[in-house]
């Protein structure tokens, strides 16, 4: 349930899309005629209503800047007001010529995608990468102002700021030159962090400074601990108040019920204890880092780092005082090649590295100083100096396609950009009105909201359905809109764990886990189907549906996971019903136990072959309320193994002891979700030196296999977009060769809008997490 604030980029909600324009007509009037003279006819035409739409939102935090939101909710308007180099498609993937344009396909249809600039990717022979950027020449700023690649530039030095708390991670990329500037000047407050709290060298700053900054922190600590307990709160407490509450009521007027639903809902009920505190929760969260504040922070917050939520009890994130290095004038890697043009030297290639380079346009005039820039040594603005920036952080410009107006009661109004490069936006007024997740349905049906993205549940489904009088999610009130989730559940095996003869990479072994994975694999359709509903469907590959790289069913080579026997025959034909389906599985099963060498007497299976167990254990983490969507194909496929005489133990635990085995690698068999980011890098989960507790220890599948390992290298050192895509296939076929994953479920979000108001033939089709209601949102139009 944990939510990652998306304020990556531009690209990943890019309106990049031909405006379609729109003219109206009103019937022409003849003036009266005077008797006595003769006079002219004129037309009279009557000037269209402005068109207007309110979409539901949640609190904001009135941060609007592009460099320092830090909330979801400000970064939508952000992403409304603002304009980045870069485009991305449905799957997440770069749009490299957006400029000229480009078609890609998405669910087996065509889909034609622009942008506000292109990119070139140049490797180099010495490992060096450039990163050739145009941008339109035709981009203006919503108060008329051409823009030009100097405020991409001065954009770029603010991000790159020694003083800059922002969100952004551009300093800690690989660009040359970035890091003799970024560390030629440091705030006091990082250097008294990294010094520690019994530091005795007052030579930079003194004791007094020193003991206020970690009494801050701590303060700051218990308010990212509250922020965690109000996200909570506002998006889960109408589902999951059972937990802590007799009712949503009793909740609502408990703090310290409220504090025990954060800490259960964020994987933290081990820490709860009687009349725990927001500060409490938040000494848990720095325990169970090992005291690692930092890591914690960029893991766990709902929204604000530690050190955001630090600025922002201070007032000022360098009010500890700046401590001066050499001084660095600029980033040698940042090359202006012409007056819409740069480059960006890299001192290595990363292919996530293409996710940075969608830098916003930003108006330097507007922000900066135009007199302080010369693109040599000035950029804009004195270095360390941001005051003139943060001045502008509740009232932003820029070039999106809306222009923000006010923020005033709760609501954000945004007017049309007339100046936007496809031109202006249909819509001529939207507004963003705070709300809870609870009102957002019944508000679109009392007409006060015309779109919101509500948390899907039961009960929000069935309030839908109950709006409408089809009784359909699609029907004459409201029109809703599934879409999948940045994520994905699955079935983890350690082969560590279980194999046979010790040799988890035999083909013996492979067997022994792809027996039990093909009957696990049958019960899925079955179990998610009930437990999610519409909410979610099964999927076939170990990545997100929502990824440019994830196989679609019209691909060649495309199948259903673990749906072939030993023999590389399909397990199913076409018109089995479901029990016929668990009977043709559950004999392929056993032609796969039967050749990784466990004894078969002709009913079932009387022993297991050296290094093998009869009996192994499948942790669920559903505290034992067997509330968890793998829990019922666990427990079908040990029905089914039984038959056979073969124990599957499911474990229904709290997720305590779930994550304790998993991090130890003691877990047989478990299940989990991921979230995935957009890019598809597989390194950290599936490389091998993140196996055997080593690296990163995220390699719990303790897959290590050689030619998996060059398939990741060779996917995230390549920027060709169809060769990472086919590579990465080849390297999920390597996954489930091994049997040490079985994908079960993407979940899903939803986008509800009012059939009445909204013209929704004009909403985006086949949306995704990389293209929402909003990514054509200059021809979204309302009745």
């Amino acid at each position: 349930m944990k939510k990652s604030l998306a304020i990556v980029l531009m690209v990943l909600c890019a309106f990049s899309v031909f405006a379609q324009g729109q003219t109206e007509t009103a019937p022409a009037t003849t003036a009266p005629v005077e008797t006595v003279k003769e006079t002219t006819t004129a037309p009279v035409v009557e000037k269209a209503a402005p068109k207007k739409m309110v979409y539901a939102t949640s609190s904001f935090g009135m941060k609007f800047s592009p460099f320092f939101a830090a909330t979801a909710y400000d970064q939508e308007v952000v992403d409304f007001t603002q304009g980045g180099l870069l485009a991305a498609d449905r799957g997440g993937a770069i749009i490299y010529d957006g400029i000229n344009g480009e078609t890609h396909s998405y669910n087996g249809t065509d889909y034609y995608y622009q942008g506000m600039g292109s990119v070139e990717v140049v490797q180099n022979a010495d490992g060096t990468v450039d990163y050739k950027l145009t941008m339109r020449d035709d981009i203006k700023f919503s108060d008329g102002t051409p823009a030009t690649i100097d405020d991409v530039i001065f954009g770029i030095y603010v991000l790159a700021d020694p003083t800059y708390d922002g969100s952004s991670t551009i300093y800690a990329q690989p660009i040359i030159g970035m890091s003799e500037y970024y560390n030629s000047m440091k705030s006091a407050d990082s250097m008294i962090y990294a010094a520690g709290k019994d530091n005795t060298d007052f030579s930079k700053w003194t004791k007094e400074t020193q003991d206020q900054f970690w009494a801050d922190l701590d303060k700051a600590g218990e308010a990212f601990a509250q922020e965690i307990v109000d996200y909570v709160v506002a998006n889960y407490a109408p589902s999951y108040y059972s937990m802590v509450a007799d009712s949503l009521d009793a909740l609502m007027a408990s703090p310290e019920l409220q504090v025990k639903l954060g800490m259960s809902l964020w994987g933290y009920d081990s820490y709860w204890k009687e009349g725990a505190t927001a500060a409490d929760y938040w000494a848990g969260i720095v325990d169970a880092y090992g005291g690692d504040i930092l890591t914690a922070s960029d893991v766990e917050n709902a929204g604000m780092t530690i050190f955001q939520h630090l600025a922002d009890i201070t007032g000022n994130a360098y009010s500890y005082g700046i401590v001066a290095g050499d001084d660095v004038k600029s980033i040698s890697g940042i090359e202006k090649t012409g007056k819409y043009s740069l480059t960006v030297h890299m001192s290595e290639f990363d292919a996530t590295s293409i996710y940075n380079m969608s830098f916003t346009i930003v108006p330097l005039h507007y922000y900066g100083d135009p007199a302080l820039f010369n693109g040599v040594d000035s950029f804009g603005f004195k270095k360390g100096d941001l005051s003139g920036v943060r001045s502008k952080t509740t009232q932003p410009l820029g070039c999106g396609p809306y222009v923000f107006e006010s923020y005033n009661n709760g609501v954000v109004t945004l007017k049309a950009n007339e100046y936007y490069y496809t031109g202006k936006p249909v819509i001529d007024t939207i507004l963003f009105q705070e709300a809870t997740d609870s009102d957002y349905v019944p508000g679109i049906i009392a007409g006060t909201f015309d779109v919101a993205t509500p948390s899907i549940s039961d009960a929000t489904l069935l309030a839908i359905q109950d709006a409408n009088s089809n009784n359909d999610l699609v029907g004459d009130v409201l029109t809703t809109y599934l879409v999948d989730y940045r994520g994905y559940g699955y079935i983890g095996i350690n082969a560590n764990l279980v194999n046979v003869g010790g040799d988890p990479s035999s083909e013996a072994s492979k067997n022994l886990r792809k027996g039990i994975m093909t009957l696990l694999s049958v019960y899925r359709e079955t179990v998610i189907n009930s437990y999610y509903g519409d909410r979610a469907s099964v999927i076939q590959y170990p990545i997100s549906n929502t990824s440019w790289a994830a196989p679609q069913p019209t691909d060649e080579g495309y199948q259903i996971a673990y749906s072939r026997d030993v023999n590389g025959n399909p397990i199913y034909s076409a018109g089995m019903n479901d029990e016929q389906k668990y009977e043709a599985a559950l004999q392929a099963a056993i032609g796969f136990f039967q050749a990784a060498g466990y004894t078969w007497d002709g009913a079932k299976f009387t022993a297991a072959p050296e290094g093998a167990k009869m009996v192994y254990e499948f942790l669920v983490p559903g505290s034992g309320e067997q509330d968890h969507p793998a829990y019922g194909i666990a427990v079908g496929a040990s029905e089914a193994l039984a038959k056979i005489g073969i124990t599957l133990m499911v474990n229904d635990c709290t997720s305590t002891t779930w994550n304790n085995a998993l991090e130890a690698n003691t877990a047989e068999l478990w299940c989990a979700a991921w979230q995935s980011t957009v890019d598809p890098d597989m390194y950290q989960v599936y490389h091998s030196t993140n196996a055997d507790g080593k690296g990163t220890n995220s390699n719990h599948y303790q897959i290590k296999d050689d030619e998996l390992d060059a398939l990741i290298i060779a996917g995230r050192t390549s920027s060709d977009t169809d060769f990472r895509k086919a590579t990465y296939k080849s390297a999920m076929e390597i996954i489930m060769d091994w049997g040490v994953e079985l994908p079960t479920y993407q979940r899903k979000d939803c986008y509800v809008t009012s059939s009445k108001r909204i013209d929704n033939s004009t909403m985006p089709k086949d949306m995704t997490p990389y293209w929402g209601w909003a990514a054509e949102i200059d021809t979204l139009d309302v009745k």
